[in-house]
């Protein structure tokens, strides 16, 4: 919420508006165009922590081969009559 600037404000008069903190929620007042996203407590406490790194981490899952299955798994469809389990949803 912005406080509003009226025509008969000095230079001299400070204009502040009301903030939430984005770490814990609570409510302060800033300068107006402030840049400030966290009250002096929370301010103090992010100012404390290690700086963010900087290397993108992506999500992998391990390659390598499936338990139990090896190539004869695939091309052995004998015994369950020639059907294609994978077809058929693994029903039989």
């Amino acid at each position: 919420m912005k406080a509003r600037v009226t025509e008969s404000s000095s230079v001299n008069e400070l204009q502040f508006e009301l903030k939430y903190c984005e770490r814990c929620g609570g409510l302060w007042l800033r300068p107006v165009g402030g840049g400030q996203i966290y009250c002096v407590a929370c301010g103090r406490a992010m100012g404390e922590l290690p700086p963010a790194s900087r290397k993108a981490e992506t999500a992998r899952m391990p390659q390598g081969p499936r338990w139990g299955m090896d190539d004869s798994d695939f091309e052995d469809c004998e015994e369950y009559g020639g059907l294609d389990l994978d077809a058929a949803g693994g029903v039989v």
